[in-house]
């Protein structure tokens, strides 16, 4: 009987030794799981942070070529106006021909 209560003993000392061993290892993935996690979103925000940063020399880039198209738009305007300016000079010049 006592070797059956021994036996027994053993059993629950040893249930009791595999329960940390246990809390342990579940431990460990959750700790690898939450690294594999937290990799992938290291490695999202670098893409992301890198994307943003080309977008930005991108956006740099176009708009300097903005102000100068603006400023190449304003100065055929200009250039638009004197030349229609001429022409009804021209013209007006023409119909007081025709009318003399």
């Amino acid at each position: 009987m006592r070797s059956v209560q021994m036996v027994a003993a053993l059993i629950l000392a040893a249930a009791s030794i595999h329960a940390p061993a246990r809390d342990v290892s579940r431990e460990q993935s959750a700790v690898q799981f939450a690294r594999q996690a937290y990799e992938r979103a290291e490695a999202e925000h670098k893409a992301d942070a890198e994307r943003l940063a080309q977008t930005r020399k991108a956006m740099d880039a176009l708009e300097k070529q903005l102000d100068q198209e603006q400023k190449k738009a304003g100065l055929s305007e200009t250039t638009k106006q004197q030349a229609k300016a001429k022409l009804d000079r021209a013209e007006q010049a023409l119909d007081r021909a025709w009318k003399n």
